[in-house]
């Protein structure tokens, strides 16, 4: 391979041969001209290559600069670490990944560009392409390279189960990758698709930030799984990152508390449901139906098995309907706590009826309100209790009760209330006896 090759193969990667392409934001910085050199590294190459030191501005339109700080750049890399090595380096900043398949904000793996240049480099043949004819031509507009089928998905934050969950998107997704879209074309395609327009501006929100934002995305996607794999180990699962790499579940949960905005209860009971039933995720109307009807249970307290994915299935084949499948679900709840049966036949949910019990609970307890819920055996059991004899139908538990009760649980004894209160006592019966003022 010769060097005019290499980096013809690399100008088309880049730009398309453009020099006045201008790439999208990546962590506050972004890319210019026909080879991509980053804003941050312009003024301290063209000064060493050029003998100039220019501003991104000056450098965009300056053809012989941005050819001068290439061949100097790219071509110390060639030096040290041969072709592959050095397209690495040049996408990268380090030579040594060249085989990693790991994405990258805004673009392909490192493995996937390298492989792409050095494929490209196998068909130059010279002539008006070739790297002595860097002066001519060059667009004014901004290029983005075109991204391949897997890159796209990973660009807009894309499932494969996600893809094909709904006809419309998977067409436009197959129109895209056989017309070699750019992402920017891509991106505004799918803002005029009836499925974008009918998600939530929280995973709106997501697949922007993804696109526009990249590195944020990926601190914040961290942060959510980390977060996620907490929560699975303490309803029951073993750490779903194994060899620093997170397992389906732990990416699955992240999406769904990141970009589809479950809070972490709903989270919680999510993954709760695979330590008892292993059961899967639903997609499209089914899988819409299967998440709401959990909701709607979970804060009713009440727990089924297959029943969630038996009515998600009822309801996209018309037998029955979401309505309908709530109002089983509220029946059930009625029955069961049936002090607060009108309350929830007209829509209140069990567990904003047991907002008293649950702060009662983690005042006397000491223990965060976002750890109790309606499975407490403190609050199923007040919420639960039948009137006594002489009592009217209907009656709750006191909560001057329920509190006293509280003071029953052995964890009680371990708390600062229950050593302040008994330290208090103390001091009592020492100053009744004159051992203490």
């Amino acid at each position: 391979m010769s060097f005019d090759a290499f980096l013809w193969a690399l100008t088309q990667q880049e730009s398309g041969g453009n020099y006045r392409a201008v790439g999208v934001w990546v962590g506050g910085d972004r890319a210019y001209g026909r080879y991509q050199v980053m804003g941050a590294n312009i003024p301290s190459w063209t000064a060493k290559y050029y003998g100039k030191r220019l501003t991104p501005a000056q450098y965009l339109a300056n053809n012989a600069a941005q050819d001068a700080v290439v061949r100097g750049v790219l071509g110390g890399y060639v030096k040290k670490y041969g072709y592959r090595g050095a397209a690495s380096a040049w996408y990268s900043g380090n030579p040594n990944l060249h085989m990693s398949t790991r994405s990258q904000p805004g673009g392909p793996s490192i493995k996937g560009y390298v492989d792409s240049v050095m494929n490209r480099a196998g068909t130059y043949k010279g002539g008006s392409n070739a790297s002595t004819s860097y002066t001519s031509g060059g667009g004014t507009g901004a290029v983005t390279p075109k991204l391949s089928s897997a890159e796209l998905a990973e660009q807009y934050g894309l499932t494969s189960a996600l893809i094909n969950s709904s006809k419309e998107l998977k067409s436009l997704f197959n129109k895209a990758v056989a017309g070699s879209w750019s992402g920017q074309r891509f991106q505004a395609s799918l803002k005029n698709t009836k499925w974008w327009k009918s998600q939530s501006s929280t995973l709106r929100k997501y697949i922007t930030l993804k696109y526009t934002d990249p590195a944020t995305w990926k601190q914040n996607n961290s942060a959510a799984q980390a977060k996620v794999n907490a929560l699975a180990v303490q309803v029951g699962l073993a750490s779903q990152i194994t060899g620093g790499k997170p397992s389906k579940l732990l990416v699955e949960a992240a999406y769904r508390l990141s970009a589809l905005g479950w809070t972490e209860a709903r989270v919680k009971d999510w993954l709760g449901t695979r330590v008892a039933v292993h059961g899967g995720v639903m997609w499209g109307e089914a899988g819409a139906a299967f998440d709401k009807l959990h909701e709607v249970a979970y804060l009713n307290g009440m727990r089924y098995g297959k029943y969630f994915e038996q009515a998600a299935r009822g309801i996209v084949r018309g037998v029955t309907t979401l309505e309908t499948e709530e109002a089983k679900i509220r029946a059930a709840a009625a029955a069961r706590y049936s002090s607060y049966a009108e309350q929830i036949k007209a829509g209140q949910n069990v567990m904003d009826l047991a907002a008293p019990y649950i702060k009662a609970t983690s005042s006397i307890l000491e223990l965060a309100e976002t750890d109790i819920d309606l499975f407490n055996k403190h609050i199923a059991a007040a919420m639960t209790s039948k009137p006594k004899a002489g009592q009217a139908a209907g009656t709750q538990t006191p909560l001057w009760q329920f509190e006293n009760d509280l003071r029953n649980d052995p964890l009680w004894k371990k708390t600062n209330n229950a050593r302040e209160s008994m330290m208090t006592v103390a001091r009592q019966v020492a100053k009744d006896f004159g051992m203490a003022y």
